[in-house]
């Protein structure tokens, strides 16, 4: 046999064993191994070119080998060059884009101490395993995703009759409340980018329906609840330029370099109370959460917010993990009529900041709610369950505690104290349907034969060697 045979033959071998590794690892859900061996390939691909460059290359007559020494070499020039320009491109982001918005300075607040602002109680963004956590993120899960375009409604203007409120859910947070004479916004974000800063992700889904500013009556105010980017939008804000914003405190230097006059945004601390009209009051109250849109965290405050309108007690919980501030938040505004409540993004790593979907239930009923609404899910993957886990499981714990969930459709609108049949519309989308790679039983039998087949192809000629000296 040719050494041109055997280096073809330990060619295919390592092929098939590559080959039947990465397909056993897509099997598994272990894509984000995956792209590591495939980073893998891309890095080694990278270190022979350049070792063939003038910076590199050796005259020696045996060039063309190249050294661990060399490798190793080439290696760390690459990794700090990539670092550097890692380095410098946030950099240059966290100084020069508006995205991170303004300079917030202190503040003469209870909960501003030690630099920053602080909860209730002391809740810690992350309490898992950093390392469980990260083996969670590599193990891929397709349902995190709908397997289709998500059914959505089209929003329709139509005029309110007086004393009703209107409510249109448009994904994750963003919520539209109308009256015969007032519309308010609460956490708005629309468009189909990606969540900035990062521009690869995470993605919204694919809605049946596009949601624009432009496509809603002129808006009078605009609710916030903190400055993560899921919740305030940079596009969406200067869109809404003409609007009056109610802002927790620090917020407000986020909107004056966007564009937005001072005289247009006003800052609450936790249960801070104002008077819009006669018949419209509102507060922000306490939520568990954390802020910052930059390196610096907890720079501005967070909170939740109740709004009094049309003789209608609303509540809207933003971000926030549970806890006992719900009921002291229905001994002084409470009952609600209807409590909009997080539901979705959870995990066991933050739990103190987020609440589980069964926890949001009890808030609502903390709250005294005649109605709960969940949001804060069905529009990007921020966390590691499936992506109707929130509304199935919400549904499912109204009916066990009796108290009222309500479901609509993205787009749908419904009037505050109305009757809505039961709408479990997510369980009508379609599952994600894996690649027949992952579910054929054939496949899974072969994997095993292939790798063996192809060790034993890499190492074909030590085998022959054995047997001619036997």
């Amino acid at each position: 046999m040719t050494t041109y045979d055997a280096n073809r033959i330990r060619f295919f071998g390592r092929i098939l064993v590559l080959v039947s590794i990465m397909t056993w690892f897509y099997r598994q859900d272990l894509m984000s191994l995956n792209v590591i061996i495939l980073l893998n390939f891309v890095v080694k691909y990278t270190i022979n070119l350049v070792a063939k460059t003038s910076l590199f290359r050796k005259k020696e007559s045996e060039a063309s080998i190249i050294s661990f020494k060399r490798k190793a070499k080439i290696f760390t020039f690459l990794i700090s060059v990539f670092m550097a320009i890692i380095l410098l491109s946030a950099t240059a982001y966290l100084t020069m884009s508006d995205q991170v918005g303004g300079e917030i300075g202190e503040y003469d607040s209870p909960h501003y101490y030690d630099g920053k602002f602080n909860n209730l109680e002391e809740a810690p963004v992350s309490s898992g395993s950093f390392f469980g956590t990260m083996l969670d993120y590599m193990v891929g899960n397709s349902d995190r995703s709908p397997g289709q375009t998500v059914p959505t409604q089209p929003y329709e203007r139509s005029m309110v009759a007086e004393n009703d409120v209107r409510l249109t859910w448009f994904g994750h947070s963003t919520i539209l409340l109308e009256t015969h004479d007032t519309t308010v916004l609460f956490d708005p974000v629309f468009g189909t980018d990606n969540l900035n800063p990062l521009v690869f992700g995470p993605a919204p889904f694919d809605y049946e329906h596009t949601y624009t500013v432009s496509q809603l009556p002129e808006i009078d105010y605009v609710f916030i609840s903190h400055d993560h980017y899921d919740h305030l939008d940079m596009s969406t804000v200067k869109s809404l330029s003409d609007s009056i914003f109610l802002v927790p405190l620090g917020v407000d230097e986020h909107l004056k370099v966007w564009g937005i006059p001072s005289d247009q945004i006003m800052s609450f601390d936790w249960y801070d109370e104002a008077n819009m009209s006669e018949e419209f009051q509102v507060a922000l109250t306490p939520s568990q959460h954390f802020s910052g849109r930059g390196l610096d965290r907890d720079n501005s405050l967070w909170g939740s917010w109740v709004v009094q309108i049309e003789n209608h007690t609303i509540f809207f919980s933003g971000d926030s993990g549970y806890s006992e501030e719900f009921q002291e938040i229905n001994n002084r505004y409470g009952p609600f009529d209807i409590a909009i409540c997080e539901a979705g993004q959870y995990n066991e790593a933050w739990d103190e900041i987020h609440m589980y979907p069964e926890q949001s239930v009890q808030a609502a009923i903390d709250l005294n709610a005649t109605t709960m609404l969940p949001i804060h899910n069905t529009k990007y993957i921020l966390a590691l369950h499936e992506w109707d886990d929130p509304l199935e499981r919400v549904y499912l714990e109204g009916k066990r505690t009796d108290q009222h969930v309500s479901t609509p459709m993205i787009g749908e609108s419904f009037v505050l104290g109305q009757s809505m049949e039961d709408n479990t519309w997510w369980r009508d989308v379609a599952q994600h349907e894996p690649w027949f790679l992952k579910t054929s039983a054939i496949i899974g039998w072969m994997l095993p034969l292939l790798l063996v087949t192809g060790i034993g192809m890499i190492g074909h000629e030590r085998f022959i060697h054995q047997s001619e000296e036997e």
